[in-house]
């Protein structure tokens, strides 16, 4: 959530950079603060009183975007014209049979290639935008 929300300028951990909170919080016992391998165990302790167990004591979860989606779909276009057999070849960045054999087999769903493509395309897009111009 951090690297996600700071990419897109969004401050979500506001709650918790209180100055008196901070100050509050710095001068609790380590022992409060972890007990065992729960982290955040004061604050959990408090929670209990508003949220079900499960809620709190849950595995952290990544929050994931719809990559698949985006390259299958709503990029698809795109990255045929990126990582076209002309682009490719006119850059020199990539072995074309080799991105080509990534995207068909990513579109068959025979493998899922779907953030090395859209690395591809980031790589190939800072080329254009940077050091080919």
């Amino acid at each position: 959530t951090d690297k996600l929300s700071m990419a897109c300028g969004v401050e979500v951990r506001v709650p918790f950079l209180d100055k008196d909170l901070v100050e509050f919080s710095t001068g609790i016992a380590p022992s409060f603060k972890l007990k065992g391998k729960t982290t955040k165990y004061l604050l959990k302790k408090l929670m209990e009183r508003y949220l079900p167990n499960d809620v709190i004591y849950r595995p952290k979860a990544g929050f994931g975007a719809p990559v698949r989606s985006w390259v299958n779909n709503e990029l698809r276009n795109s990255i045929d014209e990126t990582l076209s057999k002309e682009g490719i070849e006119e850059d020199g960045l990539f072995d074309y049979v080799n991105v080509r054999e990534m995207i068909d087999q990513n579109r068959k769903n025979l493998q899922d290639f779907n953030y090395p493509i859209l690395g591809l395309v980031a790589i190939s897009s800072w080329y254009h935008q940077f050091i080919k111009t």
